[in-house]
């Protein structure tokens, strides 16, 4: 051995060294990969917040983390409870979430919000068109009867009480 050589052997105990820490770094990647991921599942299939869900599918939502109009349109349903209940939603969440009326796109519980309506275009939709046909002085089996119209195109209605 001379001039800072190394022996063959030594290349090769090396080599077998850097396999070593390379496959530790690997595995730690895929432990790492599969922990957040699981953790990510368990955020997006679990409760999201709060842990006030009806269902393993569904999240909560905090309004003071939401735009203005979101937020008026969930005060707004959450503030007229008898009429949003009586109103089914044609989204398709009557068999994904088990919804049974508009009210549950928006409110879990008073106070407690699912974020299921924050992202759905025809929940949004449907709460501004309860809003503005009740601010014209339609009655609620009016009300009913156009949101029917309107919005069976778009899927099956939640079981809805009439």
């Amino acid at each position: 051995m001379g001039g800072g050589r190394l022996e063959p052997s030594a290349i090769a105990a090396v080599g077998r060294k850097r396999m070593t820490t390379a496959r530790k770094v690997a595995v730690a990647g895929v432990v790492a990969a599969v922990l957040l991921g699981g953790a990510a599942l368990g955020f997006f299939v679990g409760d999201g917040s709060s842990g006030a869900t009806r269902s393993d599918k569904e999240h909560t939502i905090d309004l003071g983390t939401q735009p203005p109009d979101v937020v008026a349109a969930y005060r707004y349903i959450e503030s007229h409870p008898e009429m949003a209940s009586r109103i089914p939603c044609y989204c398709g969440c009557g068999k994904s979430l088990g919804h049974q009326s508009l009210l549950d796109c928006y409110v879990i519980v008073p106070g407690t919000y699912s974020d299921h309506a924050s992202v759905c275009l025809i929940c949004g939709r449907e709460a501004a068109d309860l809003e503005r046909l009740a601010a014209e002085g339609q009655e609620l089996s009016a009300i009913r009867a156009w949101i029917d119209g309107e919005y069976s195109p778009y899927g099956p209605p939640t079981n809805t009480r009439e």
